[in-house]
């Protein structure tokens, strides 16, 4: 997308959320998105204490866009993809990354619930939240948040686990059930210059009406792809 430098608070931030065999959905994901979406995504999911860049490497070799970890204090840009580091806590007031020690607790982790509510806060209508494959509910209960401020949803159809998208979908608040390389394909067809426009670039028959003229680029969830 050739377009003009996209301010601050006013570019799309794509949240990718998961758990438990989210790496292949990330994947699939990234492989079909451009360098220059225009977008700024953030991967959050319940990372082990794994060798600090192997997961940055395993994704690099899916994307030409720039890969970094999230730091407290991180700027949110475009055409970047951010990766939340394992055992911390991360918000957003829109323009930056609160990034903090997250407490050990016996309690099914919260830190991607408590992400996205950030997100919905401070971003409103430029959150863009995809729940991948994952245990438990992490991040379902954040959705109603999303909805409400104008923010668009989806759950991953092909998942390794389903339980988190599976929970995402029984709250109600899904807009979109595909399969992640769908989601990954679809999201790179998004222009998010027009994206408070709701001008996507390319358009797509017989589909429902919702936000942001995504209507054009997606399928509902009864139909799975």
């Amino acid at each position: 997308m050739e377009s003009a430098e996209l301010l601050p608070g006013t570019f799309p931030i794509v949240c990718l959320c998961g758990s438990a065999g989210v790496l292949q959905a990330y994947k699939a994901i990234l492989h079909g998105l451009p360098v220059n979406t225009g977008m700024t995504f953030v991967l959050v999911s319940h990372r082990g204490p794994e060798n600090k860049n192997l997961l940055l490497r395993l994704l690099s070799t899916k994307t030409h866009m720039e890969i970094v970890e999230a730091t407290d204090g991180f700027r949110l840009e475009p055409n970047l993809v951010i990766v939340a580091p394992p055992h911390v806590g991360i918000t957003t007031d829109g323009i930056i990354l609160k990034v903090c020690p997250r407490p050990k607790t016996n309690r099914w982790p919260t830190v991607i619930s408590d992400f996205l509510r950030s997100v919905a806060a401070t971003c409103g209508s430029r959150s863009i939240v995809v729940i991948l494959s994952g245990m438990g509910y992490d991040g379902s209960e954040a959705l109603g948040a999303i909805k409400q401020r104008g923010g668009v949803t989806f759950a991953q159809s092909d998942c390794q686990f389903d339980s988190m998208p599976q929970e995402a979908i029984h709250t109600g608040h899904v807009d979109f059930v595909l399969s992640a390389a769908k989601i990954g394909e679809l999201l790179g067809r998004y222009d998010a210059q027009s994206s408070q426009g709701a001008r996507p670039r390319a358009r797509r028959a017989s589909c429902q009406q919702t936000s942001r003229g995504w209507d054009d680029l997606f399928c509902r969830p009864e139909t799975k792809n």
